[in-house]
């Protein structure tokens, strides 16, 4: 970032310069007060002209560390959301209360992972993915794209994952052995959300580098 005092540092380099050169004028012309008056008030507008290139180029400097603290609030909001998610994830798919989530209806499954701290995830980290194409990257659907990839993966994940055991009330293991097709597709599911969750992960990451 450019110095914002520099501007006044060579006003008052150049303003010597016009006292030095009119004084040595003065000498030979003999018009020492007029010149020095007009030396004078050359000084007096290049120091005018001195505090207000200081005062625009600090109010400009001021105004870039603003933005990018703000920026980086974005950034760092975004990144404990989507740390929140990978919480629920597990909580939703592998916590205590799993077993009791067996459900065939896919709307009452919805209804339940809205419901849930993974939901309530998903749309916080959603919130968080707004603000970074309007404030990171401006005129961008790149990371609400993420985050409803992610919503969609989650919901079919679910569906997958709860209304296959509701078959047999049996764990996933079973289930892959008893229905090979239910448990390809929710482990292809599973794929996809892991390599989404990489590249989110990731892309956090650079963004905290390059605006950091």
């Amino acid at each position: 970032m450019r110095d914002p005092y520099a501007f006044g540092f060579y006003s008052a380099c150049l303003a010597l310069v016009v006292l030095v050169t009119a004084a040595l004028l003065s000498a030979r012309s003999g018009q020492a007060y007029a010149v020095l008056d007009s030396a004078s008030a050359v000084i007096e507008a290049l120091a005018a002209s001195g505090i207000a290139g200081i005062a625009f180029a600090a109010y400009g400097a001021w105004k870039r560390d603003v933005r990018q603290h703000k920026t980086l609030t974005v950034i760092w909001e975004a990144s404990v959301a989507f740390r929140e998610i990978e919480i629920g994830f597990n909580e939703w798919f592998f916590g205590p209360a799993t077993e009791q989530l067996y459900e065939p209806d896919p709307g009452r499954l919805n209804a339940q992972l809205a419901t849930s701290p993974l939901g309530q995830a998903l749309r916080a980290f959603k919130k968080q993915c707004i603000l970074l194409d309007k404030v990171v990257l401006k005129e961008s659907w790149r990371w609400v794209n993420h985050a409803t990839e992610l919503d969609v993966l989650a919901r079919a994940l679910t569906a997958e994952f709860f209304g296959t055991m509701a078959k047999g009330k049996v764990r996933p293991g079973i289930v892959d052995f008893l229905y090979p097709h239910e448990g390809q597709t929710r482990r292809k599911t599973q794929a996809e959300w892991e390599a989404l969750m990489d590249t989110i992960e990731r892309e956090l990451a650079e963004l905290e580098e390059r605006f950091g």
